[in-house]
């Protein structure tokens, strides 16, 4: 596994005629922006590029250009072997799921959290970044490569969205310059944000149900949200900014939102003001930022919560 600078990745990316691009399963804002943005990136450079991700893309982000050209896992049976696979905003082999094991081409990673397993061949890994799409804005931006209005909502979408629109500790006056060349560029942040926050009825309705039973224990220092499979089942893959229900609440230092995947999987997302929760993420096999982290716990919904609050501050 090789440390990658600025100046090697490069060199790799041009020596690579053909690359596929990969993110995390149950991609987030930044995964699909990120992805979005190098793919346009690369197509102007004259790579011949695809999008091969283990997760359909969210409804909310089919906004963005090219997003329609993202591909399952399967249509890496019928395309000529990469030059290289680069994997964006994941951090472990595992996070990207059968695109791993269906592509045998060198894999290269470019990510920015903390809890990165250096899994790659080689790794351009920023922690201090709010964002994998911060980072390709400040690639695009030394290389010289022209970042164009729909290449700027999509990084854009990818760095705020992973800063809390900038209300998150890690929101930098870098992460603000990158997020204002996107605008510079032509991303139009009010379009972003209505598609992000677009809700349904559907979706309030289950916000409603998960509110009647937050817990805050620990002295109300931590605020728990359940998705119990009942929920689970309604909500899908849509439970974005469910944990920022309890994190907003006056004096809870950590939130955490746990949900049923399944009868004995519960995943857990920890978010904290104050306390790191990678680590804690990390007891249990995850982990992310300091202050955003995530986990899978192999028990029950309620075996899952006693033992996570056994780690809790």
């Amino acid at each position: 596994m090789e440390m990658l600078n600025i100046d090697s990745l490069k060199a790799i990316i041009d020596d690579a005629q053909s690359i596929v691009l990969t993110v995390h399963v149950n991609p987030d804002g930044d995964a699909i922006g990120s992805m979005l943005g190098m793919y346009e990136a690369l197509l102007q450079q004259g790579k011949n590029v695809q999008m091969v991700v283990d997760s359909p893309v969210p409804h909310k982000f089919s906004f963005l250009k090219y997003a329609d050209r993202v591909q399952p896992p399967e249509a890496l049976q019928s395309l000529e072997q990469p030059d290289i696979l680069l994997v964006l905003d994941a951090s472990t082999f595992e996070r990207i799921g059968k695109v791993g094991e269906l592509c045998k081409a060198p894999i290269y990673n470019i990510d920015h959290h903390i809890s990165n397993t250096k899994f790659a061949a080689g790794l351009y890994l920023v922690p201090e970044f709010a964002a994998t799409g911060e980072i390709v804005t400040h690639l695009c931006e030394q290389w010289h490569w022209p970042i164009t209005p729909s290449m700027a909502d999509a990084l854009y979408l990818g760095i705020a969205t992973d800063c809390g629109f900038f209300k998150f500790s890690n929101t930098t006056e870098h992460t603000l310059r990158m997020a204002a060349l996107c605008v510079q560029c032509g991303a139009r942040p009010q379009v972003v944000s209505e598609h992000v926050e677009l809700t349904s009825m559907n979706r309030l309705d289950i916000m409603r149900k998960a509110l009647a039973n937050v817990e805050f224990p620990h002295d109300g220092r931590v605020g728990i949200i359940a998705l119990d499979e009942e929920l689970m089942a309604l909500a899908g893959d849509d439970t974005d900014g469910y944990v920022d229900l309890v994190r907003n609440v006056e004096g809870v230092d950590v939130a955490v939102l746990l949900k049923a995947v399944g009868p004995k999987t519960t995943r857990v997302s920890l978010r904290s003001k104050a306390t790191a929760v990678n680590p804690i993420a990390g007891h249990f096999g995850g982990g992310g930022h300091i202050r955003a982290a995530g986990c899978t716990i192999q028990l029950p919904l309620e075996a899952a919560k006693a033992e996570l609050l056994k780690e809790l501050p």
